[in-house]
Order: structure tokens, then sequence, then C-alpha cells
């Protein structure tokens, strides 16, 4: 028997009488006390968000760098400190109130045992010393030596800091000295302070370099907007996409006004690719003929130098100041803009860059102002996914719109993918795509026959790759989806099965086919392959040897740490006791999805028709990321045995299935928990977890930047 419909399983509506759509807490009934209810939770939603905002201003700070510090990478050690031999630095205070005096030490591994002291003298006048014992002491990472009361006019001054070891201690520690002879030691100053009382300090360093909306002004109008958003986003969850776009774009131009230019992970390798497509009109190509000027332009030389991109943390920082504005300026305006195109990002296909291409052109002639300008178009990218990601949850929690609200208001508040949306680089692309194709597929999980959703669902996994190759793996949701489609409609049309698949198939022909035609055309390597290298055991089992970790330090630090926020250069951690609650909610939500396939399987046949649809629903969420993650590593696996390494993985790579993630506890309650009021609270109690983690990213990054 043929099918006549292609949605068979059509969207469910909203019960009759049902208030949950308007406010979840069993208000009166009415349509006047419904609204009334409905600006009282808008209005809570809010003031959450304010207080928590005014809970972390009221923290203690620490000192704080001046505008113009130190800056170094790590060359070599020095001479350890041995016992009866002290060493003495000098160190100059560059503002007024010095109160704390930093180093990077190396203890080689932790392989020392001393204790060191640390004495700070201004001439005759002993300003502080202390006492550290070395085991204490991080590996190549700072660590105070001394903190005392604000010296008032310390700015100008030259201060001798001498570290020695007790007599009974073995060899010390070595202070770490830069490529420039730089020792690693740091000043800090103006201690014991609130959050509150930083405020105007760090406005004012992130205007330096931001665009107009980074501007103390403009960041007060994003701010009022964002909490307008927010209030319609409770209030009236039939404006919810609406509301969420919005907030979204104010999400992207916040962040780009956050991270400094540049500091985002690999943002000038990208940026370099769209200055040549800019400059040059034509694709980048990892391998050209000929090379004259070399992989970046002597501007981005310029820019890159200025941000401190290559320094040690906490030192890879710009300097602030209208003097280090000004002079960043001056350098940029007296260089040029050509490069070969060969940056590491030279080998992606120019599906971001090229669009990107038109924010660059359209910037005023300075390089700050083109990667901000360029940051724009990611910022409009994660407009695109969180339409994608609305249409998705629609797909999993028809009729339910404040259930729908809250989990696309969590997807929006994931604190990684605000940072991938608000930098130059081609991840936003693939996110965008990833989000379509989860969409796309969802929806033919309802459906009998979908040619035209194969079509595009094609059409979007192509695009994905068009950003980089491995967006291929987009094609898992939909695969599922559709499978599962079929099954639940139990299709058996040979000319279905065969010909939606290969509808997929032009889909991506006419996307990245078009483009592989193209760079064969141009003499372009496509950036298929990967570097190849002799020698070493390259085979399946080896490979899985080298990932077997009893206490899945790797895999958490890929897809815990990395994927829910590790800012920057992958060096901008949050604290780790926001990934020890993560990890613990993946093992939770693991046992979970055990718990709910042991009740399929005894209850296959006594399931209703609401338990079916969830069911699906569950099996294409948790097997999109299941077989992304495999995919993944097998990804890693082609890479190894092309070329021998196992560093090929980032934590980013796998946001584009973030909202199949997301939604999976969603469902869950939604499955075993009758009431309708179950699924909308989980969403909204994970929208919540997710403010407070997206409110301590910023802290982190505020501190990492500004502090």
């Amino acid at each position: 028997m043929r099918e006549i419909a292609e949605d068979v399983t059509a969207p469910e509506p909203a019960a009759v009488g049902d208030r949950l759509d308007v406010d979840p807490s069993d208000p009166p009934r009415g349509p006047r006390r419904r609204r009334a209810w409905a600006w009282a939770w808008a209005l809570l939603a809010v003031v959450v968000v304010v207080g928590g905002v005014v809970a972390g201003l009221a923290q203690p700070m620490g000192a704080v760098r001046a505008d113009v510090t130190e800056h170094f990478d790590l060359a070599t050690p020095s001479e350890p400190v041995m016992p009866g031999e002290p060493q003495t630095f000098e160190i100059r205070a560059e503002e007024d109130r010095l109160s704390e005096v930093r180093a990077i030490l190396a203890t080689y591994m932790g392989t020392i045992s001393c204790q060191l002291e640390a004495t700070l003298d201004d001439g005759d006048r002993q300003i502080a010393t202390s006492t550290i014992e070395c085991g204490a002491i991080p590996d190549n990472e700072p660590v105070t030596l001394l903190q005392f009361d604000p010296v008032e006019d310390s700015a100008g001054t030259t201060y001798d800091l001498t570290l020695a070891v007790t007599s009974s201690s073995a060899n010390g520690p070595s202070v770490w000295e830069s490529t420039h002879g730089v020792d690693s030691l740091m000043t800090y100053y103006d201690l014991d302070r609130q959050g509150v009382d930083r405020v105007g300090l760090v406005l004012d360093r992130i205007a330096d370099y931001a665009p107009a909306w980074g501007t103390p002004v403009g960041l007060a109008v994003l701010l009022v907007v964002g909490l307008g958003a927010i209030a319609l986003l409770v209030a009236r969850p039939s404006w919810g996409l609406v509301a969420l776009v919005v907030l979204v774009v104010l999400r992207g131009l916040f962040w780009s006004a956050l991270v400094p230019p540049l500091q985002g992970m690999d943002e000038g390798a990208h940026f370099a690719n769209v200055q040549f497509m800019a400059e040059e009109g034509r694709p980048t190509d990892p391998t050209p003929a000929e090379q004259e000027h070399g992989a970046y332009s002597e501007s981005m030389e310029v820019a890159s130098g200025a941000m401190h991109v290559s320094a040690h943390k906490p030192t890879d920082r710009p300097d602030y100041g209208d003097e280090a504005v000004d002079a960043l300026e001056s350098a940029d305006a007296a260089v040029g803009t050509d490069s070969d195109g060969t940056s590491p990002a030279a080998s992606y296909p120019p599906g971001y860059y090229g669009p990107a291409t038109a924010f660059y052109l359209v910037a005023v002639d300075d390089t700050v102002a083109q990667i901000q300008s360029v940051r724009v178009w990611s910022a409009l990218l994660g407009a695109l996914a969180i339409v994608f990601a609305w249409l998705f949850a629609g797909e999993l929690l028809p009729g339910r719109r404040w259930a729908r609200a809250g989990l696309v208001t969590a997807v929006a508040l994931q604190p990684m993918l605000a940072h991938q949306f608000a930098i130059v680089n081609n991840d936003a692309w693939v996110i965008a795509a990833g989000f379509g194709a989860l969409w796309l597929g969802a929806r033919l999980v309802r459906s009998a026959r979908a040619p035209w959703i194969m079509l595009a669902a094609g059409a979007v996994v192509g695009l994905g790759m068009l950003g980089k190759p491995f967006a291929a793996i987009a094609v898992f949701p939909v695969a599922i989806g559709w499978l599962l489609g079929k099954v639940q409609h139990r299709v058996r049309d040979w000319r279905v099965l065969v010909m939606e698949p290969l509808l997929a198939g032009v889909g991506v022909a006419a996307t990245y086919g078009v483009w592989l035609v193209v760079a064969r055309a141009l003499g372009i390597g496509a950036g298929l392959g990967f570097p190849a290298q002799e020698g070493g055991s390259r085979d399946l089992v080896t490979y899985l040897a080298t990932q077997w970790d009893p206490g899945f330090l790797e895999f958490r630090g890929l897809w815990v740490t990395q994927f829910w926020g590790n800012f920057g250069w992958v060096n901008t951690p949050l604290p780790q006791i926001a990934y020890l609650v993560i990890w613990w909610l993946y093992l939770a939500l693991a046992a979970a999805l055990v718990g709910w396939l042991v009740v399929v399987v005894r209850r296959w046949r006594s399931r209703d028709d609401e338990a079916r649809r969830i069911d699906r629903l569950i099996t294409l969420c948790a097997g999109s990321g299941l077989l992304s993650l495999l995919g993944m590593y097998a990804i890693e696996y082609l890479f190894f045995a092309s070329s021998g390494r196992t560093d090929l993985l980032q934590g980013r790579y796998l946001l584009m299935i973030a909202p199949a993630l997301l939604a999976l506890p969603v469902l869950l309650v939604q499955r075993f928990v009758p009431r309708r009021a179950a699924a909308t609270v989980a969403a909204w109690s994970l929208a919540a977890l997710l403010v407070v983690l997206h409110l301590v990213s910023i802290g982190v990054v505020v501190r990492h930047y500004y502090l």
C-alpha cells in the first residue's frame, strides 16, 4: 500500500485549556490573569539575570595588572636558585599602588624539594618578604611570590626582588627567561577591591580595541535591549523566535567586543584568509606556485604583536591606554596587507571566508576595525543557527511553546557557542550547518516520503563542508532521521528508498561538489588530505591504545573542557568545579539513557503513540551525538594513519550537535514524567544552569584580558 502523505504525524497542538504555554506555575484562569502571570515570570527572569550580575560584581577581587604591563614567552629556565646563592632581579612598577609580585617558575615537574624565600626591597627599605613551600609552586604557571599593602607612589620605581632557598633545601626552582631575555616576573596593583570597583577599568579597557558597540554606552544599550528580549521571550513564548534572534545577535556583538582582536582560537589564520581573498579577489591556495610575501601580511603581524597573541598566559593580552592604541594605529597604517594566502587555514574551502570579505571591505582601512567587522558575520551566522535550533526544538516539543523557548534559550547560552559565534572562524559556518542538519533530521523522523527534505538536507551538509570538510558528520542526524521515518511508516517502495538518498547526494554535489570542480579547475588544493609522515606503527589497534585512559583525562579535556568553555587559545578555562559538575551530569545522562533503553525494550509493544514519538526523537538525539563522536575519532584515525599524530581533535568540533545534547534531558523527562509541566520545568531549569555558566564564562574572560 502506497503512502499517501509525507507528514503522517503532524505537530501536536496544545491541549484545550492547557495553560503551560503561558505559565508553568498553574496560574488562575482567564486571559488577563494569564498575561499578568506571564509578565511576572518575565520580570523574575530579568531579576535573576541582573541578580547574577550583581552577585558577581559583589565578589572580592585581587590585584590587577597595569594598562601597560609585562609580556613574555617561555624560552629557557635560568639557573636554579641554590642554597647560599640567592638571585636578585629588578622589577619596575608601571603604576601606583604596587601590591603583588608573581613569577613563572620551572619546578622540573615538581621534582624539587625546598623552601623559597622571596624579598622585595626599595634600596635599604624592605617592602615585603615571604616563604613558599616549593611543592606548592605550579610548574610553568604563575605563582604569587609576594602580596603586600599597596605602595602608594610606586609608578616608575625599580625594586629589587631577591629569591633564595633555605640551607636545608636541595636545588630550588628556576625563573623562566623569554626569547628576548626578559625574566618572567609580573607586577600587580591595587589589592582588595570588589568587582563593582573594577567596572570602570574594565569598560575603559574593552573600549580601547572594541567597535562602537563595545564602548560603555554601546554595552549599556546591548544590556538594556538584551533584558527586554529576555522579558519578551519569557512573557510571550509565541514571540520566542524573534526574541531569541535579537538575543543571539546581541550576544554575538557583546562577545565580539569582550574578546580582544585575534584572541579567539586560530583567529589570526582565519582572518588572514579573509584578508587575502578581499585584497586579491581569489581563494587561498595552501601550495601556490610562487610565494613572495609570507603566510601573513605585515598588518597582521603588527596587530598580532600588539595583541601579544603568542605571549605566555597571562601576559597574552594587549596593552591599554591612548598611547598603546595610537601606537598600534600608527604602526598598522605604515605597513601593507599583502600576503601569499598560505596561512594554516588556507586549505579550507571559501564558504565562510567568501561572504566575510564583504564585511572586511566595508570597514575602515584599519586591521582591528576589519577584524571587528568580520566578527559581525560570525554573529549573524549565530542568528541563523538559532533559527535552526528553534525549528529543531519545534519538532521535538510540538505545541509546547514554553518548553521550546527554554530549550533554545539553553542552546543560545552555551558558552563556547557564544565564543565561536563572536570571533573570525569558519566553525561558525559549520555549526550553523550542523544545526540545520539536526532540524531536517528531526523533520524526517515524522516523514514517510521526503524527497525535497532530503535534497535540502544534502545541500545543508554540502554547505557545511564548504566551511570544513569534516562537517560531513552532519550526515548522521539526517541519516538517522530518514531511517526512523521510513521504519515508522513501513516504507517498502524501493524507488523511495533509493531515490531519496540519491537526492541528498545531489544536494551535496550541488554545493560542495561544485567547489571541488572549481578548485580542480583553478589548480587549488581542496584540503581533503592529511600531511604524510613516514615511520611508526599506524594501525587501528595502535591508535586505540593511544586513546585509552582509565581516568578519561583526554576525553574530558576535549568533550567537557573544550566543548563547554576553554576560551582564547584554549588557555582560558572555567573553574574546575564547573567541569566536574558537567562530567557528573554527563554520567547521569548516560545512566538515564541506559534506563530509557531498558524500558523501551521491556515495553516495546505496550507503548502508546506519544511514547513511541518521544522514543524516536531520543534515538535521533542520542544517535546523532554518539555517531558524530565516533565520526570525529574516525577522522582523527585517518589523520593518525597519515601523519602518526593524534592531536587533530578539538572540543569545538562537536558544537554542531549541541542542541541534540541539550535536548536529551528534556526529552527524557518528558518521556517518564506524564505531566505537561515536566518538560517545561526541565527546559527552563537547564536554561537557568546555562545562565550561571554563561555569567561565569564572561567573568573568566574579563579576568584574563582586562584585570
